[in-house]
């Protein structure tokens, strides 16, 4: 069973219920943390980052990889789940890509094993990453890619975090042509195969065909 948690990108007592969540299918195991898509390259913060706030929940078993190339799914086979973090989504999906990366993750899902995006780790997973562009701080295309297309979990949605009412006309408009989901920094959902539920502590929002539609958390996205 293919299982993402996909986080609307906000800071830890925001994320509360996802990261309890994602910690509760670990089985045990180890969390690897991969925050590439941080591009000023302050890995170290990052660390202090995710030590912190996992530690706040009692976890404190992760390794962080700042390099994914040439790594193998052996490589992947201590750990429990796959946290991929947030920052420049265009370079993100162009370096999981580049590397082959993505291809081991691909392989970890099928796996049955989580994997946990949040922010620009989230919008990749979703069919076009054009979303990452939208919003009050949108991320910039400084490397010029062109293909936009995610990795297509989530049903054919294309996914906007960091969600604020002021958005709207923004993605009506763009959703005449693609589906999209909208989650603030207190959303997400968890995909389980073909099923998304809303999870969190604020609602989501589907935008398609010109048309916002509100689903409270629990509920299933269809």
């Amino acid at each position: 069973m293919v299982t993402l948690i996909l986080s609307g990108g906000g800071d830890a007592p925001d994320t509360e219920v996802l990261d309890k969540l994602f910690i509760s299918m670990l089985n045990g195991k180890k969390i690897l943390y991969v925050p590439i898509a941080w591009k000023s390259g302050d890995f170290e913060s990052c660390k202090e980052w995710f030590t912190s706030t996992y530690s706040n929940l009692g976890f404190t078993n992760f390794e962080m990889w700042t390099d994914i190339r040439d790594k193998k799914f052996d490589d992947l086979e201590s750990f429990g789940g796959i946290y991929i973090g947030g920052g420049n989504t265009f370079s993100l999906l162009n370096e999981l890509k580049d590397s082959k990366f993505y291809e081991l993750l691909e392989k970890f899902l099928d796996s049955g094993r989580p994997v946990f995006g949040g922010s620009a780790g989230a919008i990749i997973f979703g069919k076009s990453i054009e979303t990452a562009g939208y919003g009050t701080d949108p991320d910039s295309n400084d490397i010029e890619l062109e293909d936009f297309s995610g990795f297509n979990f989530v049903n054919g949605y294309s996914i906007q975090c960091h969600y604020e009412e002021d958005q709207d006309d923004e993605l009506i408009e763009f959703s005449k042509s693609k589906s999209i989901i909208a989650l603030s920094e207190k959303s997400g959902i968890l995909v389980k195969n073909d099923e998304l539920e809303v999870v969190g502590f604020e609602p989501a929002y589907v935008f398609r065909n010109g048309i916002k539609t509100e689903f409270k958390v629990g509920s299933m996205i269809f």
